[in-house]
């Protein structure tokens, strides 16, 4: 069963290989060949431009690749960096205070785990230019927008009222 399980597993990753590899080489003719209809290139003008595009798309992955491996190198150094300060820090702080520090520590890992899980609601309320949170979302802010619709719709109530008790429409 699980060698089964094993050549299916492989096969599909070998299929899916094939069909990324394909996109790429289909991605850049289909471009080619909208330019071709859209520009009324010529034969001669549709081979140059079709290695033109693979020429730049080879350029994009080898940047991508070299950006990819500094942002793991940065990571790593921010690691080293991360575990050298902690080891000064353990040795400046007495057991208690240690212990203290990495309580915060976890908590502070909690909120911003719950600051990510926000997402761009979070990001939407900041306030523009000032620096400054809105107290977005809390029970107290929920309560207050209710109460301004209570109002308002109480206030068309009255209006149509007013509209009905002088004869309008």
């Amino acid at each position: 069963m699980r060698s089964i399980f094993k050549v299916i597993l492989t096969t599909s990753i070998i299929f899916s290989g094939m069909q990324l590899a394909a996109q790429d080489k289909s991605k850049t003719l289909l471009q080619t060949e909208k330019m071709a209809t859209e520009l009324g290139l010529s034969e001669k003008q549709k081979v140059q431009l079709d290695k033109e595009l693979k020429a730049a798309q080879a350029n994009r992955k080898a940047k991508l690749e070299k950006i990819r491996a500094l942002r793991e190198e940065m990571r790593r150094d921010a690691y080293v960096e991360r575990q050298a300060r902690e080891q000064k820090l353990k040795e400046i702080l007495t057991e208690e205070q240690w212990a203290k520090y990495e309580s915060n520590k976890k908590a502070r890992t909690k909120r911003l785990a719950f600051r990510k899980l926000k997402g761009q609601r979070g990001a939407a309320s900041f306030r523009k230019g000032r620096g400054q949170f809105k107290k977005q979302g809390t029970q107290n802010g929920r309560f207050q927008r209710g109460r301004l619709m209570m109002r308002k719709k109480k206030e068309l109530v009255e209006k149509k009222k007013e509209k009905s008790e002088e004869g309008g429409n």
